[in-house]
């Protein structure tokens, strides 16, 4: 559920409804991470905490998470490259 203030425009409480439906549609499906390539990487800084699909990585594409500095591949938490 998505609180929205009830003084909140119609609009507001519209679009609360709406993503709250949409994220109990998605509840208990694959979750589909934003695929990059090394050379196009988002800035670690920008999206700390954040996880991506790296397609080229050395070894095979894998999942990525952002420490705030670099992003580390989940498989062995080594800077990707």
């Amino acid at each position: 559920m998505i609180a929205v203030e009830a003084s909140a425009p119609a609009w507001a409480h519209e679009l609360a409804r709406r993503v709250g439906e949409a994220l109990r549609d998605q509840a208990g499906q694959p979750v589909r991470l934003p695929g990059f390539t090394i050379v196009d990487l988002p800035s670690a800084a920008r999206f700390n905490g954040c996880m991506i699909f790296i397609t080229n990585e050395s070894g095979g594409a894998v999942p990525a998470f952002s420490d705030g500095a670099d992003w580390r591949r989940v498989t062995d938490r080594a800077v990707a490259s």
